[in-house]
C-alpha cells in the first residue's frame, strides 16, 4: 500500500467535507425541478400566521475588523456573521436580495423545508443572481428552529457571507435567563489566501501546509 502524503490526506478530507456540505443542503443524484402545481399545492397545506416579514438583503464588498486586524472581504452588509434574521413559524417572508458582488451569488436557507424554487442552489432549484443583480425570495416558513443562511456559489460561505436565521414558535413556552446566538469559523480571507486560492492550492497539491495554517489565524 502506498504511503499516504498529509497533502493527500487532508484535500481528501476537504473533498469529503464539500460533498457532505452538498449533499446536507438537497444536492444529491436526482435532480428535479418542482412544477408550479406542486408547489402551490404544499404551500397551500402549510400553516399561516397571517402575517407577513419584509427584509432587504444585501451582499457586498466589506471591511471587517476582527479586533484590530482589518480583512477586506464579502459580507451581508457590514457585519461577520450577518444580522441575525428572526421569524416565526408560519410567517411569509419575503427578502429582496440584492448582490452587489463581482460575481453571481445566491441564498440558501439552511436546513428549512421550503418551495423548492426558492431554496437558492443555482442550477439545481433556482437561478444564480447575477453581479449588480437582485432576486426576492418569497416563502412561508413551515418549522421552527435554528437555521442559517448562506450562498451556494463556489465558496461564497467561506468567506463572511452566512447569518443564523432563528424561527420561534409563539405557542412553544420557553424559559431562559440569556440567549445567546454563537456562530463559529475559522478564517483567511483578506488575512492571507482567500478560499477561493485556498481550494485552488489544495487542488493542484501545492502548498498545503501553509495554506491550512493561515486557516486558523
Amino acid at each position: 500500500m502506498s504511503e499516504l502524503s498529509r497533502r493527500g490526506v487532508l484535500a481528501g478530507i476537504l473533498g469529503i467535507g464539500i460533498a457532505t456540505g452538498l449533499s446536507g443542503c438537497g444536492l444529491g443524484e436526482n435532480k428535479k425541478y418542482l412544477g408550479d402545481a406542486a408547489i402551490a399545492s404544499r404551500e397551500s397545506g402549510l400553516p399561516k400566521s397571517g402575517k407577513t416579514e419584509y427584509v432587504n438583503l444585501t451582499a457586498n464588498l466589506a471591511e471587517i475588523d476582527f479586533g484590530g486586524i482589518t480583512a477586506k472581504t464579502w459580507a451581508y452588509g457590514n457585519s461577520v456573521p450577518g444580522k441575525i434574521l428572526r421569524v416565526n413559524k408560519g410567517d411569509r417572508l419575503k427578502v429582496n436580495f440584492k448582490n452587489a458582488l463581482p460575481t453571481g451569488s445566491s441564498v440558501h436557507w439552511h436546513g428549512l423545508a421550503i418551495r423548492n424554487d426558492m431554496d437558492g442552489v443555482p442550477g439545481v432549484t433556482s437561478p444564480e443572481v447575477t453581479a449588480n443583480g437582485s432576486f426576492r425570495y418569497d416563502f412561508t416558513v413551515p418549522d421552527s428552529g435554528t437555521y442559517w443562511f448562506h450562498p451556494h456559489s463556489g465558496t461564497q460561505l467561506d468567506r463572511g457571507l452566512y447569518a443564523p436565521l432563528i424561527v420561534d414558535d409563539p405557542q412553544e413556552v420557553v424559559k431562559y435567563d440569556s440567549e445567546w446566538i454563537v456562530m463559529l469559523d475559522d478564517w483567511s480571507d483578506g488575512i492571507s489566501k482567500n478560499p477561493d486560492e485556498i481550494f485552488s492550492s489544495l487542488l493542484d497539491g501545492t502548498g498545503v501546509s501553509s495554506d491550512m495554517g493561515s486557516m486558523g489565524t
